[in-house]
């Protein structure tokens, strides 16, 4: 007992210091929004990816998570964090495809099974950290905190200087943190349908085509008309880096056929009803007719992103301000169209 209580003052903490630090409880990170009865959003913390979701499932007894989020210390404060609505242990995490802001998490559920499409399995067994999204995320990371600290060390603006700093400080944390994700597959995949039976409570997992990735999930309950959309149909405009613009369309046309009223996306607020089905459809086939016109006349894609122009469409999609789209999704929807897409 000595040597313990000499290590600690050697150490500069005192046991009541120690013993404040054990009673103050972690800060509950993400926003938790019931939907129905037993089933949430949570909305994942802020910074540098506030609109990555999860789906929460609170079953008779136990607890279903739709994707992970972003980061291994995200998914372990989303598992924290459930405790602040049940005590229910997580026996299956699923996830929608296999992007890193919604599988980074995935090494934190370590008592679940993870459920997800065979495609995502076997981009998450491959060489995720050397290629796509993640890799570039990381390859980015440095250029993105140099620019950030020079932006802050230049602003004389004390609310912006303010401002910035701590977006250094997010973005410094963000890099430390997703370093450490280590490529977490899903244990039990789907080709095409899964059914959860836990409880009384049905939870459909379905395949309904290539659009945002090869290897897409929705997660449909049918008595509580909810659908967990993933990235196939979010608040706003989807990422279309790794996306089927082409055959995008058709495969939301098929969640006409379900009755659902509540939607959580994997980005943004919670929605109800059918409408962004008609308006993401829109969006998807003048976008794929503007960019396959263009690859046509021999237009090269960083020219192309910026001639195309989306902004009929932003009495829908708030983030249209002007014409010009991002340029990976044009690069990749030429590569769709070259047959290079993979």
């Amino acid at each position: 007992m000595t040597r313990i209580r000499l290590a600690l003052v050697l150490g500069g903490v005192s046991v009541a210091t120690l013993a404040f630090h054990a009673q103050t409880p972690t800060p509950q990170t993400h926003k938790f929004t019931e939907i129905v009865p037993g089933i949430y959003s949570a909305a994942g913390p802020p910074g540098v990816n506030p609109g990555s979701n999860s789906a929460v499932i609170v079953n008779q007894d136990d607890v279903v998570v739709v994707d992970s989020h972003m980061t291994p210390e995200a998914g372990r404060a989303l598992v924290r964090d459930l405790k602040s609505i049940t005590d229910k242990p997580v026996r299956f995490l699923i996830n929608t495809h296999f992007h890193y802001d919604h599988t980074d998490g995935n090494q934190a559920f370590t008592s679940s099974d993870i459920i997800g499409h065979e495609y995502t399995r076997k981009r998450l067994t491959g060489d995720i950290l050397q290629r796509g999204m993640f890799a570039d995320l990381l390859s980015g990371l440095p250029k993105q905190l140099d620019d950030l600290k020079a932006r802050a060390a230049a602003e004389q603006n004390p609310v912006q200087k303010t401002r910035l700093e701590q977006q250094v400080r997010t973005q410094t944390a963000f890099g430390e943190q997703i370093r450490e994700t280590k490529p977490t597959p899903p244990s039990v995949t789907v080709a095409d349908r899964l059914t959860l039976y836990r409880g009384d409570r049905e939870i459909r997992l379905l395949y309904i085509g290539r659009g945002h990735t090869a290897g897409d999930l929705v997660v449909y309950l049918p008595k509580e008309r909810v659908l967990c959309s993933g990235d196939m149909l979010v608040n706003q405009v989807a990422n279309l880096v790794d996306g089927y613009v082409n055959d995008w369309p058709d495969a939301i046309e098929k969640l006409r056929g379900l009755d659902f009223v509540d939607v959580i996306p994997g980005h943004g607020d919670p929605f109800k009803g059918k409408d962004r089905i008609d308006w993401f459809q829109a969006y998807l086939r003048d976008i794929w007719q503007q960019a396959a016109k263009l690859h046509a006349d021999g237009i090269p894609a960083a020219d192309a992103a910026r001639r195309i122009d989306m902004t009929g469409h932003k009495v829908h999609y708030a983030s249209i301000a002007a014409p010009g789209v991002p340029l990976a999704g044009v690069t990749r929807m030429y590569a769709v169209m070259e047959g290079k897409a993979e």
